[in-house]
C-alpha cells in the first residue's frame, strides 16, 4: 500500500495536528483516541455510567424522560430548597438546647458496646450544617441567575435561527 491511501487515525492530538497512527481494526480511530471503546447496545446518552451507576432502577426508567435546559426552573427549584433550608434552620435555633426540640436531627452514627455481661448501645444524632446548605443554594441561585441573564443578552443580541424567540426564556 502506497503512502497515498494510508489510512490514519486523524484526531487532533495535543500539538493540533492529526494523530498518524493507524485505526484499530474496523474502527476509525486508534486505541488512544477511542478506537478501543467497546460498541455496545446502549440506549440514550449515557456513554460512560458515572451516572447510571449510581441511580436506582426507577430514576434509571424515567432518567432520559427528566427535562432539562430549563434555567427557569432550576432557580424555582433551589429557591424551593432554600426556603426549606432557611425553615429548617429557624426550627432548630428556636431552642437549640432543648431536649424537646429534635428539629432537623438526623442519625449519624450506632455505638455498641459490651462489658461484662451488659451491653449498652448509645444512638448518636446530629443537626445538619443549614448554614453551609443556605450559603451553598445562594451561590447556585445567583450562578443561575447569571446564567439566565447571559442567555436572555444573547437572545436579544442574536435569536435564534428562525428569529424566533428560545424556549428557555419566559
Amino acid at each position: 500500500m502506497n503512502d497515498e491511501h494510508k489510512r490514519i487515525c486523524g484526531a487532533m492530538n495535543r500539538q493540533g495536528k492529526p494523530c498518524q497512527v493507524a485505526p484499530m481494526k474496523g474502527r476509525a480511530r486508534c486505541r488512544l483516541h477511542g478506537g478501543k471503546t467497546p460498541k455496545g447496545n446502549h440506549t440514550g446518552p449515557m456513554r460512560h455510567g458515572l451516572y447510571s451507576a449510581a441511580l436506582t432502577e426507577a430514576e434509571k426508567a424515567v432518567w432520559l424522560d427528566t427535562p432539562t435546559g430549563n434555567v427557569d426552573d432550576e432557580i424555582r427549584m433551589c429557591k424551593i430548597w432554600l426556603a426549606r433550608a432557611l425553615a429548617l434552620d429557624s426550627a432548630i435555633n428556636q431552642d437549640p438546647h432543648s431536649s424537646s426540640n429534635k428539629s432537623g436531627l438526623v442519625l449519624s452514627e450506632i455505638r455498641q458496646s459490651s462489658s461484662g455481661d451488659s451491653k449498652s448501645t448509645d444512638v448518636i444524632t446530629r443537626r445538619p450544617d443549614t448554614i453551609a446548605r443556605i450559603n451553598m443554594l445562594l451561590g447556585r441561585i445567583a450562578q443561575l441567575e447569571k446564567t439566565r441573564s447571559d442567555l436572555i443578552d444573547s437572545q436579544a443580541e442574536h435569536g435564534d435561527a428562525d428569529g424566533q424567540p428560545l424556549p428557555w426564556v419566559d
